[in-house]
């Protein structure tokens, strides 16, 4: 019988880790960005050229006190990016999150594991992102089951079924900033476009001096995106084989 997890598992609940933001985050030198960095993060949300997802996103979020409850839906379609035709029977997810103390420019993280797993020493843009995955996982592919199968909170698409990904992140500090992309990517071995990502989707949410959650901004994901997407999964997959995970195999965006 597989391991069952409470749903949401990935919340980031003061109940499970209350504390886990504050006492794992990145300090002084090269891992803590500058405000003038935080600053160019923020102006890069509105800037970039948006990607081109084959298929259609739907996103719905909800501020409920310090956490937003959301999810992120998508309907494959090759023909939407202009990719030969392909059947896929299991589409699933990759999401890599930031976080950051928008007083200190610290980068926050809800484990031992993710904070050792983010990126540092790239671009303002790339630094600070991570996959999201709870410790004790050995998929790096959102809500996945160490027996391959996936949590109830993610229904995995197909050519004819919705991917629907369920998060509700909260619990963070005061004034922290919450960032992720969320991108569908066939495993479907049989299928012409295996491991192939379909499309990039942000969001991002915000906490105020209360610590309350604001309402999320979503859009289409832009290309920087893509960057900051590559160096998250390969520091996964250094960090993989230490831990006894699944390294991710070679992916790159349809078409």
């Amino acid at each position: 019988m597989p391991v069952r997890e409470p749903a949401f598992p990935e919340r980031r609940s003061p109940g499970k880790w209350r504390d886990a933001p504050k006492r794992f985050l990145r300090g002084q030198s090269t891992h803590k960005i500058l405000a003038a960095s935080l600053l160019l993060v923020v102006l890069a949300v509105a800037c970039g050229t948006p990607t081109l997802p084959c298929g259609t996103f739907a996103f719905a979020g909800t501020p409920s006190g310090n956490h937003v409850d959301l999810t992120v839906t998508f309907n494959f379609n090759a023909a939407t990016c202009g990719a030969a035709a392909c059947t896929c029977n299991t589409i699933c997810y990759i999401q890599i999150i930031r976080v950051i103390d928008r007083d200190t420019g610290d980068f926050l993280a809800p484990s031992t594991e993710q904070f050792d797993r983010i990126v540092t020493g790239g671009t303002p843009t790339q630094n600070g992102w991570a996959v999201d995955r709870i410790d004790n996982r050995t998929w790096g592919y959102y809500a996945r089951f160490n027996d391959g199968t996936f949590a109830p909170y993610l229904t995995t698409g197909s050519n004819t079924t919705a991917a629907v990904l369920g998060d509700s992140p909260g619990g963070w500090p005061a004034r922290s900033w919450f960032d992720a992309v969320s991108v569908p990517v066939c495993i479907d071995a049989a299928a012409a476009c295996n491991n192939r990502l379909e499309g990039y989707y942000y969001w991002l949410f915000v906490t105020d001096n209360s610590g309350n959650a604001g309402a999320p901004f979503d859009e289409i994901g832009v290309t920087w995106m893509q960057d900051s997407f590559n160096l998250a999964v390969a520091e996964w997959n250094t960090d993989a084989p230490g831990l006894g995970k699944h390294t991710f195999p070679a992916m790159s965006p349809l078409p």
